[in-house]
């Protein structure tokens, strides 16, 4: 997919179905049972650990079949809840009986994102790019637990062929923020961050009626209704002006890593040969 303008698509409008069927059959996305917008982070082609790093919305609705498929198909062995712990009492919280995997539950916000939705939202209105970088930026300062946590996982277990899920609600925004670290800090080209984060776009479009639901208040508030949508968007300008700031304000996912993470050099550069080593 060259042209990334179909994933602008506005949350409250349908994405034509045939396109959406076809696109989420093919990879990076996986079919999981109970699962939605399940998908690889696009490692380089020569790694041997493509298909072990995975990103995805909530997993609450998660049936036996998705948990065998998960753990045999994809050698799942930690996920990473994002979510606040109003969020995971709100909407339902990660399964706890999945075999063989370690469930971690590391807010990457310092304020729920249940808290105050208006005010969250209203922030966005009418600010294009600069309302998702300011707000990227929080959740790169907020969440530093989380996604040192993500990475100790990459340096320390990912090596041995285990795999990690990485999710939020949607796994748009928390979960993207790590994506993009990721990928950035093993030089995957910029378009390819920018199209693995507007996926989202499609992979929840099995969602987007729920979505819409869970927030329909606010979408028919006067008030906030445009901000809420592009709040809930993943527009593709939005993760390029993200890569600008990382790399302007520090000095990109390396940089991130060693002065906010507190990982040395010797940790970043073999976080590095584990995603990119043709050793499987």
């Amino acid at each position: 997919m060259s042209d990334l303008t179909v994933l602008e698509a506005s949350i409250v409008e349908a994405m034509d179905p045939v396109f959406v069927k076809k696109t989420l059959s093919e990879l990076p996305f996986y079919q999981i049972q109970g699962m939605l917008n399940v998908r690889a982070l696009p490692l380089p082609p020569t790694s041997g650990k493509r298909g072990l790093v995975l990103r995805s919305a909530e997993t609450n609705h998660i049936t036996a079949l998705g948990k065998t498929q998960l753990t045999q198909q994809l050698n799942v062995t930690k996920i990473f809840d994002l979510r606040s712990d109003k969020e995971r009492a709100k909407f339902g919280p990660d399964p706890l009986d999945i075999p063989g995997v370690e469930i971690v539950c590391i807010p990457a916000m310092a304020t729920p994102q249940t808290d105050d939705l208006k005010t969250t939202f209203a922030r966005f209105g009418g600010r294009g790019d600069d309302g998702f970088v300011d707000f990227y930026r929080e959740v790169l300062e907020s969440g530093v637990s989380a996604y040192k946590a993500i990475f100790e996982f990459l340096r320390d277990e990912v090596a041995d062929g285990k795999g990690c899920l990485m999710h939020c609600t949607g796994g748009k925004d928390r979960t993207g923020v790590a994506a993009m670290l990721i990928l950035d800090l093993i030089g995957v080209p910029d378009e390819e961050i920018v199209k693995d984060y507007a996926l989202t776009r499609v992979g929840c479009e099995p969602m987007r009626e729920m979505m819409t639901g869970r927030f329909s208040s606010l979408l028919l508030d006067p008030e906030v209704g445009e901000a809420t949508i592009s709040a809930l968007s993943c527009k593709p300008s939005f993760m390029r002006a993200t890569l600008k700031m990382l790399r302007e304000e520090y000095g990109g996912a390396a940089g991130y890593l060693k002065d906010r993470l507190g990982f040395s050099a010797e940790d970043v550069a073999k976080i590095i040969d584990n995603l990119t080593s043709k050793e499987a």
